[in-house]
């Protein structure tokens, strides 16, 4: 089986955008982000058609047999595409254990996972985007204590150390000022 170069090249820009979708560390998400898969999208479809017609002509002139590569990478890139474009910023391989909501001064959305593997996410929600920080935890007595991977220095909305209340169902931070943490039904 005898690949071209043009196959080559649809499938490289086929697996470009999803570089947006891997997040080993600290991350942000958002519009942007969304307008440079859109536009990856835009070239993988320009490249796509010029090798189809060519494929088409190609048919005509030399009497070949239709080729269904571009059409298989096609399907394929959109398929994936979508599917990764649901589950991108879910952790399909861990199960939460719990989550915990509050509200910044600014009122966005803020969100507290804790997975089954002693990992968690921090995730602040505005409202074209979404940050998310990552780390392990531990429990000590009634204490959660946030180990976070890349700590951003300046980061005056999440705590490293919360008081659990039992009776409010609730993380308390030990400073005053940052917000209070309700665990979500």
């Amino acid at each position: 089986m005898k690949l071209r170069k043009r196959y080559f090249l649809l499938i490289f820009i086929a697996i470009a955008p999803f570089y947006k979708f891997v997040h080993p560390e600290n991350y942000c998400f958002g519009d942007t982000d969304l307008v440079i898969i859109g536009g990856y999208m835009v070239l993988f479809a320009i490249t796509f058609l010029v090798i189809f017609f060519n494929n088409l002509y190609l048919i005509t002139i030399k009497r070949e047999l239709f080729n269904y590569r571009p059409v298989l990478i096609a399907v394929v890139f959109l398929i994936a595409l979508y599917t990764t474009l649901g589950l991108h910023d879910q952790n399909i391989f861990k199960d939460k254990v719990k989550v915990y909501n509050g509200f910044s001064k600014e009122n966005d959305v803020l969100e507290i996972n804790l997975f089954d593997d002693n990992t968690f996410e921090l995730k602040i929600i505005y409202p074209k985007s979404y940050c998310v920080e990552k780390g392990d935890y531990s429990f000590k007595n009634d204490t959660l204590l946030l180990n976070k991977y890349n700590k951003v220095k300046g980061n005056i909305i999440f705590d490293d150390v919360y008081i659990y209340n039992e009776s409010y169902k609730s993380l308390n931070p030990i400073y005053t000022g940052l917000p209070v943490f309700a665990l979500k039904k």
